[in-house]
C-alpha cells in the first residue's frame, strides 16, 4: 500500500524533474508539483531523503552530507534524459543550489535546464530563526523540539509523512546549510524560479529576493503567493505553485 512518504516517479517524458522535499518532510510535499508536470510531458522523480519517511529519532544520525548524497545518487538515476530540471521546497531548494552549482557534465548528464527554488530557507523566521539562527550556533544537545502545526494558511494535511519533531543538532546542520547554500548561489548559472509564500513564517520572505540577487542565472524570476504559508505545494494556492512551475519549465525547453 502507498503511503504519502513513500519516493514517486511519474510520468515517461524524455526530459526530467528530481523534486526534493524539506527537512522532516517527505515526497508527498513534492507530489502535486510531480503529478503537474507528469501531466505536462515531463518524467518526475520525488526520492524520500534520508531520516525521514518514518520517526524523526531516525533523523538524529543523518548529517545535510547525507541529504546531499542522496540528492546526488537520485540525479544520477536521471541519466538519458534529455534535459534535466530540478525543483526543492525549503531545506530542499538548498540542496537543489548545491547541486546547480557543483557541475555535473562530468557524469554523463546534461546542463540543467532551469530549477524551481520552493521557499528556499535562506532566511528564517520566528521559532525557525531561534532554532537555525540561535541554536545553530550552540553545541549540539541530544534532545527533539517540538515543530507544532504545518505552515500552511489552508487546512493542514491529514497525514502527509512529515514529523512534527525534529532534533536539536540539527540545528548547526540547517544553519550551516542554509549559509552553504547561499555562498554557493553565485555559481548558479541556470535560469531559476523562486517562489515564496507572503504568510511563511518559517523562512521569511525577504530572502526570496536576497538570494535573486546573490544568482549568476541569465534568468530569474520572483514570485510571491500573498495567501501562502511555507509548504507551497500543499497550500491554497498550490495549484498556482505547479502551473507556474511548469511554465517556467516549459519556457526554458
Amino acid at each position: 500500500m502507498t503511503r504519502p512518504s513513500d519516493p514517486f516517479a511519474l510520468g515517461s517524458g524524455p526530459d526530467a524533474c528530481l523534486l526534493l522535499h524539506g527537512l522532516t518532510g517527505s515526497p508527498a510535499e513534492m507530489r502535486p508539483v510531480g503529478e503537474a508536470l507528469a501531466r505536462a510531458g515531463f518524467r518526475a522523480v520525488g526520492p524520500l531523503l534520508p531520516g525521514h519517511g518514518t520517526n524523526p529519532e531516525d533523523l538524529y544520525t543523518v548529517t545535510r552530507g547525507d541529504l546531499l548524497r542522496a540528492a546526488e545518487s537520485a540525479l544520477l538515476s536521471l541519466k538519458g534524459a534529455r534535459r534535466i530540471y530540478l525543483c526543492g521546497l525549503s531545506a530542499g531548494a538548498l540542496l537543489v543550489l548545491q547541486l546547480a552549482a557543483s557541475g555535473w557534465a562530468h557524469e554523463g548528464l546534461p546542463e540543467f535546464s532551469a530549477l524551481a527554488l520552493l521557499a528556499p530557507a535562506i532566511e528564517f523566521a520566528g521559532s525557525s530563526w531561534l532554532f537555525a539562527d540561535v541554536l545553530g550556533r550552540l553545541p549540539a544537545l541530544p534532545f527533539f523540539l517540538g515543530k507544532g502545526a504545518r505552515d500552511v494558511q489552508g487546512p493542514a494535511p491529514v497525514d502527509d509523512g512529515s514529523y512534527r519533531s525534529i532534533p536539536m543538532r540539527w540545528a548547526q546542520e540547517l544553519h550551516a546549510l542554509s549559509r552553504e547554500g547561499f555562498k554557493l548561489a553565485p555559481h548558479v548559472r541556470t535560469p531559476a524560479l523562486i517562489l515564496q509564500g507572503a504568510r511563511d513564517v518559517t523562512v521569511a520572505p525577504a530572502g526570496a529576493p536576497r538570494l535573486a540577487k546573490q544568482l549568476a542565472s541569465p534568468r530569474v524570476e520572483v514570485r510571491i503567493f500573498p495567501h501562502s504559508g511555507h509548504v507551497l505545494p500543499l497550500d491554497v494556492e498550490g495549484d498556482e505553485v505547479c502551473r507556474a512551475v511548469v511554465q517556467f519549465f516549459q519556457g526554458d525547453e
